[in-house]
């Protein structure tokens, strides 16, 4: 069975830059994307996010039904948006006047771009998330956290859920794999297929976690977690140069996009 999400050791540049800073960077690029509603601006995040996956010798590592559904669901934000955003220069009508009837449903440009803008945050979120997750390392990402002053405790539950990010994509599969052997065939065709389904995958899915976490509790207990106030590290993340001056990067694209979005800063008339 294939892994395709966790951490993916590799000797890179986005691997060996201090856990906290990618965080910090993830969650700057995120509130920049959010704060500076201009399409472009998302697609040039999305390339670079991209050209990071191959820089950084991590497979983008989607199935041939994630990218389905991505694309799907994609595509299901930009028909919404072209649908309910009505303002603007109408371009088309999606259903064209036949005789007296119609036309009904105008594409205009401003919706257009909203639908442009909302599919690609989207996409954005999904695959920065997944770089994130596949180039930094549980353990030196607690360290990093617990470092700046943050209770272990907290970064110890950070560090467990993105272990788990790889346990549940295993165990999904497992639980597809079974139910394929018993002749099951997950089916989506229409809402009460799509509820059987859930409903076939998720109560094993559950089971499974709960019965994961349990032991888990039961093996910090025997360790003493939570004992002492102090947790000691094998291994420790550093700061370099080159960590701090991802970050001011980071901090600025944030800053720019903030002077960008509440006019301090004019956009060229072709990007406006």
């Amino acid at each position: 069975m294939k892994k395709s999400t966790g951490y993916i050791n590799r000797d890179t540049f986005l691997h060996r830059l201090n856990p906290a800073v990618k965080l910090f960077s993830l969650a700057f690029m995120l509130i920049a994307a959010i704060i500076l509603s201009k399409w472009y601006f998302l697609l040039a995040l999305l390339l670079a996010v991209l050209i990071a996956f191959k820089t950084s010798q991590i497979p983008v590592g989607l199935t041939t039904a994630r990218i389905r559904f991505l694309l799907t669901f994609s595509a299901f934000i930009l028909v919404v948006q072209l649908i309910a955003v009505q303002n603007g220069v109408v371009i088309f009508h999606l259903f064209p006047s036949v005789g007296t009837i119609g036309p009904y449903f105008p594409v205009t440009t401003f919706g257009l771009e909203r639908g442009l803008l909302f599919s690609l945050r989207f996409m954005l979120i999904v695959f920065s998330s997944k770089l994130f997750v596949a180039v930094t390392d549980p353990t030196l990402l607690a360290h990093a956290l617990t470092d700046l002053g943050l209770s272990y405790r907290y970064s110890f539950a950070l560090v467990i859920a993105l272990r788990f990010v790889p346990f549940f994509d295993i165990e999904t599969e497992s639980v597809r794999m079974a139910q394929q052997s018993r002749g099951f065939s997950p089916k989506i065709g229409s809402p009460s297929k799509l509820l059987r389904t859930i409903r076939m995958t998720f109560y094993p899915l559950l089971v499974s976690a709960l019965s994961k976490a349990n032991s888990l509790t039961m093996s910090m207990d025997g360790r003493g977690f939570g004992y002492s106030k102090k947790r000691t590290y094998i291994r420790k993340s550093r700061w370099r140069t080159i960590d701090w001056l991802v970050l001011v990067l980071s901090m600025g694209l944030l800053f720019v996009s903030i002077l960008l979005s509440i006019g301090l800063v004019p956009l060229h008339p072709l990007l406006r």
